[in-house]
């Protein structure tokens, strides 16, 4: 019975003890550690035989049936038999409730795809899960990082800023005074080919564009031969910036600005104009 109730629940690294009920009628999955590798010490990889208490804990799963489905988890806190290894004891912890997880993978996959697939608010999605806003957020980027992978190169780059929230403010302990929060990213996207999005990062400073580009290869950088901007100074100055040994930070790229903003310019030009002369 116990074999088959591991089968249907199926979470791989742990095993079944009994399902009970709870005090509001949901059901609580009690289970055990199954994998082998969990007793081995996170620090040194030496496997413990030591047991210095047992534990219990609470994971977040996915919700399943009207009443809803919890999971407690009864693990062991081994001590780690090495001498040489820093750590004194660890918890087991296994690929789908790493240590410290609140939540189990495959609840935060779920998150991920019903945000990312099924384009969901974050809001909606952690209400329908069960669970915080900031949860099923970190979850989308959990995914997000893994998905996302270095880009290819691209002759055309374009550079712009979105605006994500309000200016909010917050005491800086460094700067020991209050300081806003910048509203805006700025993005970085393929014009030239079909990647779309290649990055995101906070702030539309030229100090943000200059370390995202430093971040990419070098075949990145000498590969663009256009970076295409709205008329702003931050940016022109990044692409303008030149490296610590004298060469350019992009050496093969020449600046224009998007059709856009320029027939933008030309327009509110020659509104002034006509206003002035009328």
């Amino acid at each position: 019975m116990d074999h088959a109730t591991t089968i249907l629940f199926d979470l791989p690294g742990v095993r079944v003890r009994h399902v009970a009920r709870d005090e509001d009628g949901g059901r609580m999955v009690h289970v055990k550690t199954a994998a082998g590798y969990a007793s081995g010490c996170p620090g040194c990889g030496v496997v413990s035989t030591a047991v210095k208490e047992y534990v219990t804990s609470r994971p977040r799963d996915l919700p399943y049936g009207e009443r809803g489905i919890s999971l407690v988890w009864h693990k062991r806190r081994w001590r780690c038999s090495e001498p040489s290894c820093a750590r004194r004891s660890f918890t087991e912890a296994i690929e789908e409730i790493p240590t410290r997880a609140r939540t189990t993978g495959r609840l935060r996959r779920a998150i991920a795809s019903a945000v990312g697939d099924a384009c969901r608010s974050v809001a909606e999605v952690a209400d329908s899960f069960g669970v915080s806003w900031p949860t099923a957020h970190a979850a989308v980027v959990e995914a997000a990082e893994a998905a996302a992978a270095e880009p290819e190169p691209t002759p055309v780059l374009g550079i712009d800023e979105t605006r994500r929230a309000r200016v909010r403010w917050r005491f800086s302990v460094e700067q020991r005074s209050w300081v806003h929060t910048d509203a805006y990213d700025t993005g970085f996207v393929d014009l030239a080919g079909d990647q779309g999005l290649l990055g995101q990062v906070e702030g539309r400073t030229s100090k943000a564009v200059v370390d995202w580009l430093e971040a990419r290869t070098p075949e990145f950088r000498e590969a663009i031969r256009y970076v295409a901007i709205d008329p702003a100074a931050v940016y022109a100055k990044a692409i303008s910036t030149r490296r610590d040994d004298g060469t350019m930070l992009l050496p093969n790229a020449t600046l224009v600005v998007d059709h856009f903003h320029l027939v933008k310019l030309a327009d509110d030009t020659v509104t002034k104009v006509r206003r002035r002369v009328i």
